[in-house]
């Protein structure tokens, strides 16, 4: 009686544990051939504003595509203000369709092709609120470029990265600025950059996701070869000269960056150091703009920290508004390819998940 007892208890425990236990359902979806496209970003920010990691993985076929990303603030600011942020979107330009997945919360919103207008429920922010700092100079002065020089050198070094052979090549990019007066300011952007030959996986991969952008925008994107100066070190570059340089010179400046055409073969890693050092357009503090800084008061909030945090980088000292802090570049700026191939994947990963629930934009 006892043993038959027995029994019964320990057969009643592993029915309940198989009722609560999860259920892994199997993915019966096709597999296709997807391009998998992988890579880590990491960025000091201009002089230390807004600091980050970003690790993105990109699922692309010709007519859909999913997008994931994970965005880390890694500043004491960015850290409280953005922390760790995770996205996910799905693309199906054959439904005209967006999707934005909330993983956490298992819910979704749907939006045409072209995104959702979002209703203005606030007003709009300042110009100038949480913007990332520019060169500070004297009113109405301007630089323009005097010489420009550049040198790479294949160091005939080799290492395995992420499972490619690559090769490694040493950049150094001076250009000189020089304003009316005659006074000189040297921008050098340092560069070590690991490539490896294109192969024809490669090539595969990157033409599925040329595909997928011309069937978006109806042109061609150009990503058959990647830029060796990362496009978003390029951008905050733009950004931190923009009113220091008249937009020709600015845009001389950055298109010398073409040069680096020049390295052969597909950057997997890629990092970059950028400085500025002189006295071009220098800007003369005065005791009201000393006055003014140590008035400022602490703000409390987040959108108070954002634009408080850009504030103090506006208003840097003459010695420091052309170079970074001490024995640190402006902009240090790092791109590492983890994946780039084709591979088979099954179809729900360009479906929303049946479990999921449809919500109204936010």
């Amino acid at each position: 009686m006892q043993r038959n007892l027995l029994g019964a208890i320990v057969i009643s425990a592993v029915i309940a544990a198989c009722a609560t236990k999860p259920v892994n359902v199997a993915d019966n979806t096709p597999l296709n051939p997807t391009a998998v496209i992988e890579q880590q970003v990491v960025s000091n920010g201009i002089k230390g504003f807004f600091p980050f990691e970003n690790t993105e993985r990109h699922l692309v076929r010709a007519n859909m595509r999913r997008d994931e990303s994970t965005f880390k603030g890694t500043g004491t600011f960015s850290g409280y203000l953005v922390g760790t942020r995770s996205d996910t979107e799905i693309t199906r330009i054959d439904r005209k369709l967006k999707w934005s997945l909330n993983t956490k919360k298992e819910e979704y919103t749907e939006c045409p092709l072209k995104g959702c207008l979002k209703p203005a429920k606030h007003p709009p922010a300042k110009q100038d609120e949480a913007k990332p700092p520019e060169a500070q100079h004297e009113s109405g002065c301007a630089m323009h470029i005097a010489h420009t020089s550049f040198t790479v050198k294949a160091t005939g070094q080799k290492k395995s990265i992420n499972g490619f052979d690559t090769d490694e090549y040493k950049v150094a990019w001076v250009v000189d600025l020089r304003d009316k007066a005659a006074r000189n300011t040297t921008s050098t952007l340092s560069m070590n950059v690991w490539t490896t030959p294109m192969t024809r996986a490669m090539r595969d991969t990157l033409a599925v996701e040329e595909s997928y952008a011309r069937a978006f925008s109806g042109a061609a994107t150009g990503t058959g070869k990647q830029q060796i100066l990362p496009a978003d070190a390029a951008k905050l570059i733009s950004a931190y000269l923009a009113s220091s340089l008249k937009p020709g010179d600015l845009n001389a400046f950055l298109e010398a960056g073409k040069q680096m055409e020049k390295i052969k073969g597909y950057p997997i890693s890629t990092r970059l150091a950028w400085n500025m050092e002189g006295n071009a357009c220098a800007l003369k503090e005065t005791k009201k703009t000393a006055d003014k800084s140590s008035s400022k008061s602490v703000p409390t909030s987040p959108e108070g920290l954002a634009s408080g945090l850009a504030g103090m980088f506006a208003e840097k000292k003459t010695e420091d508004s052309m170079k970074g802090a001490e024995g640190e570049p402006i902009l240090s700026f790092s791109v590492e390819v983890k994946s780039l191939k084709i591979e088979p994947q099954h179809d729900s990963v360009f479906t929303v998940p049946k479990n999921y629930k449809l919500v109204s934009q936010p």
